[in-house]
Order: structure tokens, then C-alpha cells, then sequence
């Protein structure tokens, strides 16, 4: 795993901060680890509502093997929020999610990711639940957990 691909403001998806606290994955845990933090330090880390949203979803969800208090969660929630930006979810959004699903052939929730970074002016979304190196009118999609990054 290389450290992230340039100065660019980046948003990280809710998979890549679920690996960050899944000790049952070790080793997206580590790389997922090693991508927040750099992220954070050097001012770059960018969060969506919909991924606390969706955080909270999955480290709670009955399907989870070790399962998070909700007290757990928002003490987590907190310090993710303390190292990076938090987008809220507009309306605004919801429409250029809209618009971008049948141009762009995305589901809601991943045009709804798109569209906060679009609207953001943000470069890069690691996630690895869109095609690795795809660009979207000007936001790049890297999956973390696979190497070569492009850039």
C-alpha cells in the first residue's frame, strides 16, 4: 500500500472506515489505517454524513460478528469527525445524485457519494466499491486495498 496519491482534498467511503475499525479484516484494517491517518495529518480527509450514517449501520447491524454499543460508535464517530471535514448531506445532492445515476450507471447511495464530492470540489474517493481508476467528471475512484494506486 503507497501512501495517498497527491494533495488533493479525499473522500473516504464507508467501507475503507469500517475496515479502519474491523479487526476481524487485519489486513485492511492496517491498510485502511494507513491511508486515514496521512489523510488526516496533512489536512486531506473528508467525510460524508451518508458514510457516519452508514458506519453506524454497519458496526451496529445484527449481521456483525462483534457487534458496537451505539455509545461505542459515537465515541468513534467523534474522533473521526475531530480529523477530517464532515459534508452534510443537501438537497442539493440529492438531485445531482439523481441526475448522475442514468449518465453515469450508479446505484442512489454511490451516485449520492459521487455527487458529495463533485459538488466539493473533491479529487479523489477511496472506496473499494466503484471500478478502481475510474473518473467520474473529475473525481478519481482508487481502491485502497489494491496495487498498483493509478497516479
Amino acid at each position: 500500500m503507497s501512501a495517498p496519491l497527491d494533495n488533493r482534498q479525499a473522500l473516504v467511503d464507508t467501507n475503507v472506515v469500517v475496515y479502519a475499525y474491523d479487526l476481524d479484516e487485519p489486513v485492511k484494517h492496517d491498510q485502511a489505517r494507513l491511508l486515514l491517518e496521512p489523510l488526516s495529518n496533512e489536512g486531506r480527509l473528508v467525510f460524508s454524513a451518508q458514510v457516519f450514517n452508514e458506519f453506524v449501520a454497519a458496526m451496529i447491524g445484527p449481521k456483525r460478528k462483534r457487534r458496537l454499543f451505539p455509545a461505542e460508535v459515537e465515541t468513534i464517530l467523534l474522533e473521526l469527525q475531530a480529523t477530517g471535514r464532515v459534508l452534510p448531506i443537501t438537497a442539493s445532492l440529492t438531485f445531482r445524485a439523481l441526475r448522475a445515476m442514468p449518465r453515469h450507471g450508479l446505484s442512489f447511495w454511490d451516485a449520492l457519494i459521487w455527487a458529495a464530492a463533485a459538488e466539493n470540489q473533491i479529487g479523489t474517493i477511496y472506496t473499494e466499491d466503484f471500478q478502481h481508476g475510474r473518473d467520474i467528471e473529475g473525481v478519481l475512484f482508487v481502491n485502497p486495498f489494491r496495487s498498483p494506486w493509478p497516479g
